[in-house]
């Protein structure tokens, strides 16, 4: 692991109110500027994106919060921000449908025509989960559709109610509509609201912090490593700063803050807080690749628009218009999948560890040459983290022998080739490549821990069928017989039980 080098800081930036002497130099980003970086993050064209996480999946959520530093924060109906985005699965098939967008109070000016080229402005990060599904005709998308905002401070079951009712502070706030990021020539769409906010709502004393980025806060970041902003419930357009954990290494402030020159350095923290935004717990490639080339804004991007475009490009089969959703890996490190064999194999007879040389798509294992080629181009073209596929082969091939490697390797092929694609059409859900193997592998090692390769291949069709059985239940539409219409909008919802 790489330690942290206090100089090397993120570049500052100042906001156009006081110049002090630590962020003279610096010229704070116009709310414009701000939330372009971030559409060209979150978005894809016009398409409506989602982040899926499945029931099991509550812990990337959390990592999520922890990268914004919203981990504990608690609402203004008492509840930990994390149960509130939560609970919204109810909505959706049990499994978790947001979509993270931001927010940016204005109070300096008094025409909403200049508050987008204001460079004095608070950050808020929001979450929309989606509720309703305008699934009538060929479509199945929820742009039209009710979705509920949940931020630090309440929950809103509808756009209208969160700008009329939003205990956000009062001003021009600034984003996107709906909280859907859209590029319209390659430029974000925007919305400026006036709100009057419940700022000062006696309620808002039950709130247990004022967390929010200002670029005050960034250009004090820059000087200081390891300051972080806290709460002053009386000053709601300031905040404090206390020594706390290294807040520099985040990457909302490498993408928000213009690099002065300065390098990165530091792998691992920056690995850990990519989860905010790619889907994935493990993103030490292209953390990497990002202190290699000095470059977090295009690489991030680039990363992003590759998922995306595969998900438009699948997309393309339907005839209506559909939203894009992008499932998480929690595929674990290198050194912890091997875990899943150690649980597996007890009582096993211990074995002489096998000679593996792994250079993908070649797999020797003594001697043995596996082309991962042989198994179809599906398996390739739906691989949408690399870094995690090639951990799942690497781990593989060190503990299973070559002909078990294959039979893994033939499921994953016959499930990407058929049952994956009839899911997607019945379920508008996506699966990579990474997902299935892994998935194979667990109920394997669950089930046939003693890995008996002649049982195992007798009962390809029970596992095959399982494997459909478990992944169809992870869909977060639900059939439309079970749909009802929604009175205040155009869409379809169906509540469950979470």
């Amino acid at each position: 692991m790489h330690k942290l080098q206090n100089k090397e800081e993120v570049g500052a930036i100042s906001a156009s109110m006081n110049q002090s002497e630590d962020n003279e130099d610096f010229l704070a980003p116009t709310v414009r500027e701000v939330q372009q970086v971030f559409a060209e993050v979150l978005s894809h064209g016009e398409d409506v994106t989602w982040d899926l996480l499945l029931a099991s999946q509550g812990e990337i959520l959390k990592r999520k919060l922890r990268a914004l530093h919203l981990n504990r924060v608690k609402s203004y109906f008492t509840s930990s921000l994390f149960d509130l985005i939560w609970k919204q699965r109810k909505f959706t098939n049990g499994q978790s449908l947001t979509s993270l967008f931001f927010v940016m109070i204005v109070d300096n000016v008094t025409d909403s025509k200049l508050a987008e080229q204001s460079r004095s402005w608070v950050l808020h990060p929001v979450f929309r989960c989606r509720r309703c599904v305008d699934n009538h005709g060929e479509n199945n998308s929820s742009l039209e559709c009710c979705m509920v905002y949940v931020n630090q401070y309440d929950c809103c079951e509808d756009w209208d109610k969160f700008l009329k009712d939003s205990h956000l502070p009062p001003g021009f706030m600034v984003t996107p509509q709906r909280g859907v990021y859209r590029l319209i020539d390659g430029q974000v769409e925007l919305g400026t609201y006036y709100i009057t906010g419940g700022f000062n709502n006696p309620l808002r004393n039950q709130f247990s912090t004022n967390l929010c980025v200002t670029p005050e806060i960034l250009a004090k970041t820059s000087k200081n490593s390891i300051v972080h902003l806290s709460q002053d419930l009386k000053i709601p357009f300031f905040c404090k700063f206390k020594k706390t954990e290294k807040m520099s290494d985040q990457i909302l402030h490498q993408l928000l803050v213009p690099r002065d020159g300065k390098r990165l350095t530091d792998v691992s923290p920056l690995s850990d807080s990519l989860v905010l935004f790619t889907q994935s717990v493990k993103n030490l490639d292209l953390a990497s690749a990002m202190i290699k080339e000095q470059n977090c804004r295009s690489l991030l991007g680039n990363q992003l628009k590759s998922v995306f475009d595969k998900l438009s490009e699948e997309a393309k089969s339907f005839k209506g218009v559909v939203d894009l959703v992008r499932g998480a890996s929690e595929l674990p490190y290198l050194d912890h999948l091997g875990e899943i064999f150690k649980a597996g194999s007890k009582g096993l007879e211990k074995k002489e560890p096998k000679e593996v040389n792994v250079t993908i798509p070649i797999i020797l294992i003594k001697g043995d040459k596996i082309n991962l080629e042989d198994y179809g181009t599906t398996v390739k073209e739906n691989i949408l983290n690399q870094e995690n596929f090639n951990d799942i082969i690497t781990i593989m091939a060190e503990h299973l022998t070559p002909e078990m490697f294959r039979l893994i390797l033939q499921f994953t092929q016959t499930f990407m080739e058929t049952t994956r694609k009839k899911l997607l059409l019945e379920r508008n859900h996506s699966l990579s490549t990474e997902t299935v193997l892994y998935q194979f592998l667990l109920y394997i090692m669950k089930q046939h821990s003693n890995l008996d390769y002649i049982n195992i291949k007798n009962n390809s069709s029970d596992i095959l069928s399982r494997m459909q059985y478990f992944l169809a239940s992870t869909s977060p539409n639900s059939p439309p017989e079970f749909l009802t219409k929604c009175t205040k909008c155009i869409g379809y919802y169906r509540e469950v039980p979470v």
